[in-house]
């Protein structure tokens, strides 16, 4: 692995033009920008210099280091992007891969074709674009969206939020912030978790009809199909269209579309296997190494060493590809439970005296996980039987 160090002040500019593979950006206290090239090293890779200005282009994966104050623009990555603890702007304009992003300020993303993942951004979020589905967390500001492709799920929410089109399912949850609007259009369901102390003005169209669990809540009739209504003293302000179903329903333990402690854990299992190949790797390297220093002959020494390189590299895109597998099917697990609740919360409105399954218990979740950790279970059976035990 090629690593280049160059020193900076703690607020420069870094643009990258383009990396043909994935790419992992994250903020650190240090005034330096460390650049980390995975296969064939730094050959890979141009980072051209000028003043607190920075320009990268690489042919492979890469990961960049750099002062969290950095302004980061981010033109075009052909696969996957992480980025992690920048607190200056970002802007992103293509990413062909899925979109992963924490702890960072105001972000400006153009187009992602796969899947996007947002938590704890201080400042505004502007999305243009998102192919496929989308989950976004704690935004301190303002969230516009002007296309999400498929699913989306938005939650802490403080500056408000617009949603142009959503092509699928859609659930919101709190806060609703005074002042505030949150205006979504949605191509199917939209689901709506709403705390007992807000204070908001409801203006809602659906197709399948709005339907309220709210206890405080009366709904009435508006101009044509719209449905209205006030909590409290009505400071924000929430606007619905939906080709589907819209469900208000109150927030309070073991109701709404379950954010099981299993999921949070199964998001996790990327970093353990990736913990878990590293040292398998190291081990196999240390006796390699071993074995190679008991050989004399030079030429039989490069070729050992050729195929230690080859092993490392392999393993390394193993780890990648295999935490990525982890964390896509963390998230499509969390989809499953929400249609899963969603199937049920349609049949027990049609049959009032139902009765709900039984949560699952943590111990139960825990077991299930642990059988993933030991391999057992595959992330996707995993789900599949949580799903089952949770919904009967």
């Amino acid at each position: 692995m090629g690593k280049e160090v160059l020193e900076t002040s703690l607020t420069p500019h870094i643009t990258v033009t383009e990396c043909l593979g994935d790419l992992v950006v994250r903020g650190s206290d240090e005034p330096e920008i460390a650049l980390h090239l995975r296969d064939r090293g730094l050959g890979e890779a141009g980072l051209e210099r000028e003043g607190e200005t920075f320009t990268l282009t690489a042919r492979d994966d890469c990961k960049l280091t750099c002062p969290a104050g950095t302004t980061l623009t981010i033109q075009v990555v052909r696969g996957d992007l992480k980025i992690e603890g920048v607190q200056g702007p970002v802007a992103i304009d293509q990413v062909y891969g899925d979109v992963r992003l924490r702890n960072l300020g105001p972000v400006a993303l153009q187009q992602a074709y796969g899947d996007v993942s947002i938590h704890s951004i201080q400042g505004d979020l502007q999305v243009q674009s998102i192919l496929r589905d989308a989950r976004i967390r704690a935004v301190t500001g303002r969230v516009s969206l002007d296309q999400v492709g498929s699913d989306l799920r938005a939650d802490g929410i403080e500056g408000g939020l617009v949603a142009e089109q959503v092509g699928a399912d859609a659930a919101l949850g709190p806060p609703f912030t005074a002042g505030a609007t949150y205006r979504l259009h949605v191509g199917s369901d939209l689901s709506i978790t709403i705390p007992p102390d807000a204070s908001l003005r409801l203006a809602l169209q659906a197709g399948g009809g709005v339907r309220s669990r709210l206890p405080d809540l009366e709904l009435e009739a508006g101009e044509g199909s719209e449905t209205t209504g006030v909590m409290g003293d009505g400071e924000a302000e929430l606007v619905a269209e939906a080709g589907g179903r819209i469900v208000l329903r109150p927030e309070e333990p073991g109701t709404g579309v379950p954010d099981l402690d299993f999921l949070a854990d199964l998001e996790g299992l990327g970093p353990l296997i990736e913990a878990q190949m590293t040292e398998r790797m190291a081990d196999m390297m240390a006796r390699l190494e071993d074995r190679l220093g008991r050989i004399d002959d030079e030429a039989i020494r490069r070729q050992v060493d050729r195929a230690a390189e080859q092993a490392r590299r392999a393993a390394e895109r193993a780890t990648q590809k295999a935490r990525r597998v982890a964390e896509r099917e963390a998230e499509r697990a969390r989809l499953r439970a929400e249609r899963a609740d969603r199937r049920w919360r349609r049949a027990s409105g049609l049959r009032q005296t139902a009765a709900r399954p039984s949560p699952v218990s943590n111990e139960e979740r825990l077991r299930v996980l642990r059988m993933v950790e030991e391999g057992k279970l595959s992330p996707q059976e995993a789900a599949d039987l949580l799903d089952a035990l949770e919904n009967g």
